[in-house]
């Protein structure tokens, strides 16, 4: 008996080296799809430091599809589809070889807009604009052509033209369900869970031991980019107001856009002496910092539809987080993260927050214990690979074997991790507390979070 031809599944997604959270994202979901799908993942004319070709799975140049599709149309087109010119390749082969449509933000305006002015098109702007949103549309155009970038852009989402021309979408939460059934009715959503990889849990005094971090502080962590939409205007401010109250630091981890003047704020404040600029970090080092927070900070509004994967990690990392409760981040559970409403009180509630989980170290405990119990629940790599293979399965009328049920824990080697250098005390309390972790041979460390 002749064994049934494996369905061809064409798969555009950017991958590392290019520094994206979809990047990371499907590095750890294709993998595990690859044993049952013969998948072409099709990049833009790089080469992948990190994705490895094997059994089922191949990286080709993006130039290739339409040639190969002619030859043997694949059985269904995936396309990975966020908010950054990153994705810009594969933006009009969504729009004429309709198949799945991912969309990791509901909103693509700033793509768009980056297509066209890269092709001089201002004026096809003004009249996307208009013809989508009419007089409203036309007034944000004119501002964003005259240099302007205002926060009402995620008004204007210009994903309708994708959505319509998709057979399937794919998003992360109910709140971008809604939106997308709002922007185009009738159009076919489904809601895959995003699935981060759970790591064991790191020692606080062995994290802040490595990284060089006091342990008598109260330390905050952000780690992440760091554009205008984070706020980490409103978390400094809060800084400025408990260091007068008890010893605090925020370690802030992560790229910073042109547009946050981070360094001038920070001066401004007076607080360069309790805020720990690292910049970009490992992996590694990233796991590593979540692990010595005592509190993380991942606020963030307006939203673009999106669902937060460093906010994942950060929660099953068990670390207590401050969320904005604003978009899908409104429907995570309340007792696994603190929620602040973007009001008039948005700096009081930081604060008290800061403030009670400082005060009740119980209560952060609690709060992180949930948050990696609801991770370990909701969001695991197997429960979005199985959504996602079942989705393949009903696309292609395909029945194939289900991808595997569980996933290798992750590990941190501490080669990666450079800290500044330590008393040797403080090496020896190390080399105990690792040894104590049963970690101590082997120069690895169990992982937190990225």
């Amino acid at each position: 008996m002749r064994e049934r031809r494996i369905p061809r599944i064409a798969w555009f997604t950017p991958l590392q080296p290019v520094a994206s959270g979809i990047s990371f994202y499907n590095e750890e979901l294709l993998p595990l799809l690859a044993g049952s799908w013969s998948i072409d993942v099709f990049v833009d004319g790089y080469y992948p430091t990190h994705l490895r070709e094997s059994r089922g799975l191949r990286v080709l140049p993006a130039r290739r599809f339409r040639g190969l599709d002619r030859h043997e149309p694949y059985d269904v087109v995936v396309y990975q589809m966020g908010n950054s010119p990153a994705h810009a390749y594969m933006y009009d082969i969504a729009l004429s070889r309709p198949g799945i449509l991912v969309l990791h933000d509901t909103v693509l305006h700033h793509l768009v807009l980056s297509m066209l002015l890269n092709r001089r098109g201002g004026g096809l702007y003004r009249e996307l604009m208009r013809q989508r949103y009419g007089s409203r549309g036309v007034e944000a155009a004119e501002r964003v052509l005259r240099g302007q970038l205002p926060d009402d852009l995620f008004a204007f989402p210009l994903s309708e033209d994708l959505i319509a021309a998709s057979h399937w979408v794919v998003v992360h939460s109910e709140n971008s369900r809604r939106q997308v059934e709002t922007l185009v009715p009738g159009a076919a959503v489904t809601t895959v869970p995003m699935g981060v990889r759970l790591p064991p849990l790191i020692d606080r005094s062995v994290a802040r031991a490595l990284l060089g971090l006091p342990e008598d502080v109260f330390v905050l962590a952000s780690i992440t980019h760091v554009n205008p939409y984070k706020r980490l205007d409103v978390v400094l401010r809060a800084l400025r107001r408990l260091r007068q109250r008890r010893p605090t630091l925020l370690v802030v981890a992560g790229s910073v856009s042109s547009q946050v003047p981070l360094d001038r704020l920070v001066d401004l404040m007076d607080l360069d002496d309790v805020v720990d600029r690292r910049g970009f970090v490992t992996d590694a080092e990233a796991r590593l910092i979540a692990a010595a927070a005592d509190v993380c900070v991942n606020l963030r509004y307006p939203t673009a539809g999106e669902t937060s994967a460093s906010l994942l990690r950060l929660m099953g990392a068990g670390r207590p987080v401050l969320v904005s409760d604003a978009g899908a981040f409104s429907e995570l559970p309340d007792a696994a993260v603190a929620k602040v409403p973007v009001d008039v009180l948005e700096d009081e509630t930081v604060v008290a927050l800061l403030d009670a989980l400082a005060d009740r170290p119980e209560l952060a405990v609690a709060m992180g214990r949930n948050a990696r119990r609801f991770i370990e629940v909701e969001h695991s790599l197997p429960r979005m690979a199985l959504a996602y293979h079942r989705l393949l399965e009903a696309a292609t009328g395909a029945t194939r074997p289900e991808p595997p049920a569980s996933v290798p824990e992750e590990t941190i080697d501490l080669a990666a991790v450079a800290p500044p250098p330590k008393p040797e005390a403080t090496v020896q309390a190390v080399a105990g507390a690792l040894s104590g972790l049963g970690l101590g041979g082997d120069r690895e460390l169990v992982a937190g979070v990225g």
